[in-house]
């Protein structure tokens, strides 16, 4: 990624910052939108529809899945196009899915498999020799990196772009990574791509009943190492359910290099974290005897405890952080079950 800023920063020499960059994008734009496509969806019911309840009319259109074409990737070159799960969710009319090729060419789809957990889809079209995108190496995409989001919506024949960075990684149970990047309706089942046209992953988690929304600040993409784990039960058509996993409801922080362990960001109210008393700035350092230095640790831990559980958790709360003093407090939570993060 500092190569690609590099070439940028080189790029402008003798010309506008801005206009150089906004070069860079159009062409990694054009290159990642051969990959990307438009899907039509005909539903006989849509339950997930509808948005969050109490929605004033003036918002309705924000919270409703609006009518028209939705974003999706190709995923294999032999016909494979992999989207968000919410994107195909509902009651789908018989032959009502059909994929627009950026050539234009409209062919009809089958849905195979899905995955709940990481609102995936795999849909089948008979065509061959399909551009595919290049993986990113995933770890090499960190906090800072940029990507961009392609989608083809609202318009399938115009390839969409948005920009922003990694902001969070590990997101939805370890399945994906935040960014900034605005993220909607339109653009979710599209390619999260690097700015070298890298896949890092499809656009995900875009529903009204979340409590990020669309355009909330905040995007999802399941990463391309969590598709692969499960692509060929996508092949084989299986309809794999969110399972339940141990939930605590606190979010993670920045960190402090001076209090060693993992940071609370946010405490979700009425969440088994917030029963406990947690307070954003509590540093864990142990999860019921398993020691806590990184997200990997406390995930570990967490996942490996059974629902209804009681837990004892050691945390070390900031008492003047000017000067680094710290209280050392155990706290006693019961983990609930939850299939969404």
């Amino acid at each position: 990624m500092k190569l690609a800023l590099a070439a940028i920063l080189f790029a402008a020499a003798g010309d506008d910052t801005s206009a150089a960059f906004a070069r860079v994008l159009e062409r990694l734009r054009e290159r990642v939108a051969r990959s990307v496509v438009a899907i039509e969806v005909e539903r006989s019911s849509d339950p997930e529809g509808t948005g969050a309840e109490g929605a004033v009319a003036a918002h309705r259109d924000y919270y409703n899945r609006p009518r028209g074409p939705v974003s999706g990737v190709v995923y294999g070159a032999d016909g494979f196009i992999l989207t968000s799960l919410f994107n195909v969710s509902g009651t789908i009319r018989r032959d009502g899915l059909k994929v627009t090729l950026p050539d234009g060419s409209v062919h009809p789809a089958e849905l195979l498999g899905s995955d709940e957990g990481r609102d995936i889809a795999l849909l089948k079209i008979e065509a061959k020799g399909l551009p595919t995108l290049p993986k990113a190496d995933l770890r090499e995409v960190g906090q800072g990196t940029f990507v961009a989001v392609v989608g083809r919506s609202p318009h399938k024949g115009i390839p969409t772009l948005n920009v922003g960075i990694v902001s969070a990684l590990n997101r939805m149970r370890g399945s994906a990574v935040q960014t900034d990047a605005e993220m909607n309706y339109g653009n979710s089942g599209g390619a999260v791509v690097t700015l070298r046209g890298e896949l890092v992953g499809v656009g995900c988690n875009v529903k009204p009943r979340t409590h990020w929304g669309q355009s909330g600040g905040i995007g999802f993409a399941c990463k391309t190492s969590e598709i692969d784990r499960v692509l060929d039960r996508l092949k084989r058509k299986e309809k794999i359910e969110a399972e339940k996993l141990p939930f605590l409801g606190i979010g993670i922080g920045a960190g402090d290099p001076d209090a060693p362990g993992l940071q609370v960001g946010t405490v979700l109210p009425g969440s088994p974290g917030a029963k406990a008393g947690f307070k954003e700035g509590d540093v864990i350092v142990e999860f019921d005897g398993t020691k806590v230095v990184d997200f990997e640790d406390f995930r570990g831990a967490l996942h490996s405890r059974k629902i209804g559980q009681e837990v004892t958790i050691r945390i070390r709360r900031p008492k003047d952080r000017a000067r680094k003093e710290y209280e050392d407090l155990q706290l006693k939570a019961v983990l609930e079950g939850r299939a969404e993060e």
